[in-house]
């Protein structure tokens, strides 16, 4: 952290104390809401993921997928096999098990520095749960709402995946392989836990480290609820909004949208829910500051991200201009499926009146979250067969 980064974080960090001392009524209702969003909606849709996607690594699944899956990820994406794990879980489990994945795959050398940082960039998404069952239904009253946010959400950022892997140079010496070393003539590496382990302390280990990872999430959640709550409360957010009235006024942003951006700017839900609170008069302008939310993901969701892929070689300016460039891109997809396929279905905005940290299941979750996972194996399964056919 340099010199002026420090200062700034110090001084967000006083004035934040200052706000709990003399706000504790308004400190308290904030982090209580950040806990009830966290213990009722977060944990449960998380916490199997996280559990799942160490033991996945812990078991060397990711290798043989970088066996198997090389032909198809290194065209697509110029990135080795074992990554069709991270992208394959990261779009179907959501925020932030991409930046784990891709921290364990690093730290056992199976990418490179560049590899993990673009690996990073474009795999930590929204979940489909939240995006369709806590926007679509919950929030706008309308599950094909939800499925035309996901898909600009997805696609927007597969596709920055892609532009990175075009503009980035190839390896002189594809490794097709993440097991096999080419200095042992086929001799498996040694990895320094490479002794076997039972399978009860390799699952005591993974619940361990999700239960770390998701402890840590929600600390992120009630810290940043307690700072939206101050900046709203003593009018930041407000500024920000006319300022970004006036920054797009070509656009014609009204108030209410802009203030729902800007507290999408700090919390992803609160922004969401927000904005679709304004009552605007059309649908469109509403979906398009969704979408943007969504792709930027808010600066709770950014710190919890840096903060687990701190000590690994991913630029924080870097990640940051890719979450501009996904909100670009999101936006124009938005845009053009709701004009071509939604624009004479869908005109009005349903408001439920649910509770932010009950609106995850206004739907059959568990449904949506065994559909995702089957939406995983079946891509997985796609990319496989994708791999053989193509194999000499």
């Amino acid at each position: 952290m340099s010199k002026y980064s420090r200062y700034l974080f110090t001084a967000v960090i006083l004035i934040l104390t200052v706000f709990m001392l003399i706000n504790p009524r308004e400190t308290v209702a904030a982090s209580s809401f950040g806990f009830q969003l966290w213990y009722s909606t977060v944990f449960p849709a998380l916490f199997p993921f996280f559990i799942a996607a160490d033991l996945l690594v812990s078991l060397r699944f990711a290798r043989i997928l970088g066996l198997l899956l090389e032909p198809v990820m290194r065209p697509i994406f110029n990135l080795p096999g074992c990554s069709s794990l991270v992208v394959v879980m990261g779009f179907t489990s959501g925020f932030p098990v991409g930046a784990i994945l891709t921290r364990n795959l690093y730290e056992q050398q199976m990418l490179t520095a560049d590899e993990a940082e673009r690996l990073v960039s474009f795999t930590n998404n929204s979940s489909p749960l939240f995006i369709v069952g806590a926007i679509g239904v919950g929030m706008f009253g309308n599950p094909q709402v939800g499925y035309l946010l996901a898909i600009a959400h997805y696609f927007s950022n597969l596709l920055l995946g892609i532009l990175w892997g075009f503009k980035t140079p190839s390896p002189a010496v594809s490794r097709i392989s993440p097991i096999i070393s080419p200095q042992s003539s086929g001799s498996p590496i040694r990895d320094s836990n490479s002794e076997p382990n039972s399978i009860g302390k390799i699952l005591g280990n993974s619940i361990n480290t999700a239960l770390n990872n998701i402890l840590a999430v929600g600390g992120f959640i009630i810290t940043f609820s307690v700072l939206t709550r101050m900046l709203s409360y003593w009018g930041f957010i407000d500024l920000i909004a006319a300022n970004l009235v006036k920054l797009f006024s070509v656009f014609n942003l009204t108030y209410p949208l802009a203030y729902g951006l800007g507290m999408g700017i700090f919390e992803i839900t609160l922004g969401s829910q927000t904005v679709v609170a304004a009552h605007s008069p059309e649908l469109l302008p509403s979906l398009l500051a969704v979408s943007t939310i969504l792709a930027f993901s808010g600066l709770s969701i950014i710190a919890q991200v840096m903060s687990i892929v701190a000590g690994i070689p991913v630029r924080l300016s870097f990640y940051l201009m890719n979450r501009f460039m996904q909100a670009a891109l999101s936006i124009t997809i938005t845009f053009f499926v709701y004009r071509i396929f939604l624009a004479k279905t869908i005109s009005t905005i349903s408001l439920p009146s649910v509770p932010v940290y009950k609106v995850l299941y206004c739907c059959n979750v568990w449904t949506l979250s065994l559909y995702c996972m089957a939406a995983g194996f079946v891509l997985i399964l796609f990319m496989i067969s994708a791999a053989w056919y193509k194999r000499p």
